[in-house]
């Protein structure tokens, strides 16, 4: 498959094998959509992965990585859709889990994108529950950090193509996100989202929508704790991320749902925002 992949600037796919993102996980990752050569909502990935970067005390270097997303970005196709991948992993250092510095490895990679999304977004998926946990822990929450394996096993619980995507709930049993994605309910004309406080992934679509899309449509919006029977009586529910944008949800598990005139909305107002 064409594509473009940097290695703090220089072209190439090879890492050394002391490198603590590979030995544990220690690192972070934005998945960005670019749209006919513009990567889409780069400023909020970008400072979420500086914020990320604080809290888990690495050291970016945001001048040489502006450099380098301007540079991968002249191999997106100009009349089409890609997704930039950056991965910043902390260096290696010392044995063991101490680290000796914040230093840290800049990882780029650029593909194009070859799923039609916007089918997705105008005729809805299924989604189901998943068993698999989140585990709590607020010092990592919102974050979208390197370990990830309770999404792999969460999405290693289905092979069924008709549904889409799964929920996956904290320890104590609240509906904290999907899989891959957030999860958006609308009950009564009220917007709803689960709060990401303590696990989960604060996604860069979902700051979107809180932040930009929801109060131009003056939408009341609020983030709750929220249960399963919280997600099988909403009237709406659509699913968010960066790279897919706002889908519909038409079923979770036997509850089926209509895509209403909410999440048409957010939609619209995305497609205004991105791609006008």
């Amino acid at each position: 498959m064409p594509g473009a992949s940097l290695i703090n600037g220089v072209a190439g796919n090879l890492l050394s094998i002391e490198d603590r993102g590979l030995a544990y996980g220690d690192g972070l990752f934005e998945t960005i959509a670019v749209h006919n050569g513009r990567a889409q909502l780069l400023d909020l990935h970008l400072q979420r992965l500086q914020q990320s970067c604080l809290r888990l005390a690495i050291h970016i270097d945001r001048a040489a990585l502006n450099l380098e997303i301007i540079d991968i970005l002249k191999s997106a196709q100009p009349q089409g859709c890609d997704v930039l991948k950056i991965i910043i992993t902390r260096q290696s250092g010392q044995r063991g889990y101490a680290y000796a510095d914040g230093t840290s490895n800049r990882l780029l990679q650029l593909k194009p994108n070859t799923t039609n999304y916007a089918a997705l977004q105008e005729q809805g998926v299924r989604l189901r529950f998943c068993t698999t946990p989140l585990a709590v822990n607020p010092q990592l929450a919102g974050m979208k950090h390197l370990c990830r394996l309770e999404n792999v096993l969460a999405r290693a619980e289905w092979h069924d193509e008709c549904i889409y995507e799964g929920l996956m709930l904290d320890t104590q049993g609240f509906v904290t996100e999907g899989v891959m994605s957030n999860i958006f309910l609308v009950k009564d004309g009220m917007l709803s989202t689960p709060h990401l406080d303590r696990c989960g992934v604060a996604g860069v679509m979902r700051e979107c929508i809180l932040s930009q899309l929801a109060p131009k449509l003056q939408l009341v919006v609020s983030v709750d704790r929220l249960l399963p029977e919280h997600i099988h009586n909403a009237d709406e529910l659509f699913i968010c991320n960066s790279v897919i944008g706002i889908v519909p949800v038409t079923a979770v598990a036997a509850f089926n749902k209509n895509i209403g005139e909410t999440t048409r909305l957010l939609q619209q107002a995305m497609h205004d925002a991105l791609y006008v």
